[in-house]
């Protein structure tokens, strides 16, 4: 499996290293997420205090070991409020404020997610929808990169 490796640095100084599974190997290239989808979550944002975002991602480093940092980045951390699982996106942003989701996790996320691959795509969009939809179920930091002002 290929990682992705994304550093964050919060506000209060503490850090972590998160290691995401690159999307392509689950989906068999990257998910591309429509402009119209952040719209929406950005209006999510606005609309419950369970949803807010954070300027976190200090590095990204992809699986062939360059510095991807640079980039418009997305951590999109997802825990369902009624069964405690959390997800992971690691999104890039594109020129025409698309996106590619270009890593999953945590690991028992990932590895669910090798089952059935079509079922996997499917699975995934569908959660991915889920969040701007059922506000109530779930909790959402949206984590982006320290250099932006």
């Amino acid at each position: 499996m290929d990682i992705w490796k994304v550093f964050l640095k919060f506000s209060d100084g503490e850090e972590k290293e998160l290691e995401l599974f690159d999307a392509k190997t689950y989906f068999g290239g990257y998910l591309k997420i429509k402009r119209s989808y952040f719209n929406a979550l950005s209006k999510t944002i606005g609309m419950t205090k369970k949803y807010f975002t954070q300027k976190t991602i200090d590095k990204v480093v992809g699986p062939d070991n360059d510095d991807w940092t640079l980039n418009p980045w997305m951590l999109i951390i997802v825990k369902d409020n009624e069964k405690k699982k959390p997800f992971w996106f690691f999104i890039k942003r594109e020129k025409d404020l698309s996106g590619l989701l270009v890593a999953i996790g945590p690991k028992p996320f990932a590895e669910y997610n090798t089952k059935n691959l079509q079922e996997a795509k499917r699975e995934t969009k569908q959660l991915i929808n889920y969040i701007i939809v059922y506000l109530n179920k779930f909790n959402c930091v949206i984590m982006l990169p320290n250099y932006l002002h």
